[in-house]
């Protein structure tokens, strides 16, 4: 009997301590395929039904974005995405756009006055990513996205990858 109640014990102390695992697990993204259109370096994700098309601010246009389901703005052309002429696409075309590696809001791509540069940065929190969508109604959605804990690794923006497709196609873009 001793032995079956220390058999008990031992499974139950297994299961519990299975449950507090500090890592948590996550899921790709496995919806509708997506076109998006990247303003520099694609990134590199695992969801196949994630198509990226890279483009030059000689394509941002009104035009020729509205046939994506939303456009990434990599770091390295954030600042040149904040130029005046390009803030009226952002809030004309009613796509998703997601700006990566940017821990400031929308505001200094959608106000024409205000450089990228200048503007501040959103404080207490490191965000990895910040989204933009103004659509038909007019209305304007901005949402930030952390990285998980705050850390920096592979499996943490793959993570934060599927979170942004899960948006795109929630946004009735990615359907």
């Amino acid at each position: 009997m001793k032995n079956i109640e220390k058999f008990v014990v031992s499974m139950l102390f297994f299961i519990v301590l299975g449950g507090c695992s500090s890592q948590p697990k996550f899921v790709p993204y496995e919806g509708a395929g997506l076109s998006i259109a990247v303003v520099g370096q694609a990134p590199d994700v695992k969801e196949s039904q994630v198509e990226f098309d890279e483009i030059s601010f000689d394509e941002f246009n009104e035009v020729a974005l509205r046939k994506y389901d939303a456009v990434f703005i990599m770091k390295e052309n954030l600042s040149e995405a904040a130029e005046s002429e390009y803030a009226l696409i952002y809030t004309g075309v009613h796509i998703p756009f997601f700006f990566i590696e940017s821990n400031k809001d929308a505001y200094p791509f959608i106000d024409p006055e205000l450089a990228y540069e200048d503007s501040r940065e959103i404080p207490y929190h490191d965000y990895y990513a910040t989204s933009f969508l103004q659509m038909d109604t007019g209305e304007q959605t901005t949402v930030t996205y952390g990285l998980h804990n705050d850390e920096e690794t592979e499996e943490h923006v793959q993570a934060l990858y599927s979170q942004l497709f899960s948006s795109i196609e929630t946004s009735g873009k990615g359907q």
